[in-house]
Formats: C-alpha cells, structure tokens, sequence
C-alpha cells in the first residue's frame, strides 16, 4: 500500500496517517520507520508497524472489536 493509498484509507475512517522515525536504545542505535494509523493531532496511533497494511490491521482490530 503506498502511502497516499494509506491516506485515503484512514479519511474514510476518520483516522490520520503518519510517519515516525524510532531511534532504537542499544548499541546499534538504529533509526526504525514506522508508520502509524490514529488521530495525529493528539499524538494517538491505533495501530504502528514498518508496514500500512500492517498498522491498518491492528488499528482495524481495535476498532472493530468493541
């Protein structure tokens, strides 16, 4: 999924979508990319993961299991 397909995926649910970069702790210190699905303007993901599929299914998971 690209990344505009990410877009139009969460409009249709009301959701944002965002890019964070993750510095991992350790030796390696390496950044990490990942993408995450939720409400941006409060800093809220409902899913994040390296991929949009991926973040769309956990966010999809939490909102549609209640």
């Amino acid at each position: 999924m690209t990344n505009r397909e990410a877009q139009e995926r969460a409009a249709r649910l009301g959701l944002s979508t965002w890019i964070t970069n993750v510095v991992a702790a350790g030796d390696s210190s390496e950044t990490i990319t990942m993408k995450r699905v939720g409400f941006q303007s409060i800093d809220f993901h409902l899913g994040e993961a390296d991929s949009w599929d991926e973040a769309f299914r956990q966010a999809t998971r939490i909102i549609f299991a209640a």
